[in-house]
């Protein structure tokens, strides 16, 4: 018996492919139960909303290993569903909503401890509450981690081996326009919740897009040259949450 190992973008696909199909046949199911008198309307209301949306999308990406995405959106979603599946008073919401900004705050935290323990070792460099401030690469290799700020990353090297982002209500240019890709494959991995990442890159690479989407999306800018380098290609891999990419040249 073979058994092929399914790569990090095919295990990513055939997820957001699983949860898709779940939701239509659960919405699905649901608007058939409430014409057939199956379902009542309490049930209907609690499992068609958004904020079950937002649950279901928080625990897609805990699925996917986006820890600190799936998190905040398995929080917010439940946090608005209390007063959908109880009878909990207004005055309870108006009060204890701030409670998201503190879970919010504690998780970012533990984020920023996990990302410095697991690069330990390696040449980075870290931004915190920057503005405009430009900054080098290590060795071709840019890592950022950036959370209620902004920062902006040039690559002088030769050769660029890739990017590490990790932005959190903030943002981060990256300019690669003075280096050049030498790998097959060369790989930026995002993980943006609440911000944005700006990439300024030559209009002849070979740009593909795999990154997660959750209620959020990219633009590639460039005015795309006719000699594109297809032997060399920049894969944008991550997850995105409220957050948006800007490809530039």
């Amino acid at each position: 018996m073979i058994i092929r190992k399914l790569s990090h973008s095919h295990w990513r696909q055939t997820v957001n492919t699983i949860v898709a199909a779940l939701i239509f046949i659960v919405a699905g199911s649901m608007l058939l139960g409430r014409n057939l008198d199956l379902v009542s309307d309490y049930v209907f209301r609690i499992v068609v909303s958004w904020q079950m949306l937002l649950i279901t999308l928080g625990l897609s990406s805990l699925i996917k290993r986006n820890l600190t995405t799936g998190f905040i959106l398995l929080v917010i979603g439940t946090f608005f569903m209390i007063p959908v599946i109880t009878d909990v008073e207004e005055e309870w919401f108006r009060t204890y909503w701030p409670v998201i900004f503190i879970i919010t705050g504690v998780v970012l935290l533990f984020k920023r401890r996990n990302f410095k323990r697991h690069h330990e070792g390696w040449k980075w460099n870290r931004c915190e509450h920057v503005t405009s401030e430009e900054l080098s690469s290590e060795d071709g290799f840019v890592k950022a981690d950036v959370s209620f700020g902004a920062a902006k990353y040039i690559v002088l090297d030769p050769v660029f081996k890739g990017a590490d982002l990790d932005v959190s209500f903030g943002s981060v240019t990256l300019d690669l326009r003075k280096t050049s890709l030498e790998e097959p494959q060369t790989h930026i991995k995002i993980d943006c919740s609440f911000g944005g990442v700006e990439l300024f890159i030559p209009a002849h690479w070979n740009v593909q897009v795999e990154a997660d989407s959750t209620l959020s999306g990219y633009e590639d800018k460039r005015h795309i040259s006719q000699s594109v380098d297809y032997e060399h290609k920049l894969i944008i891999k991550g997850g995105l949450t409220f957050s948006g990419i800007e490809i530039k040249n």
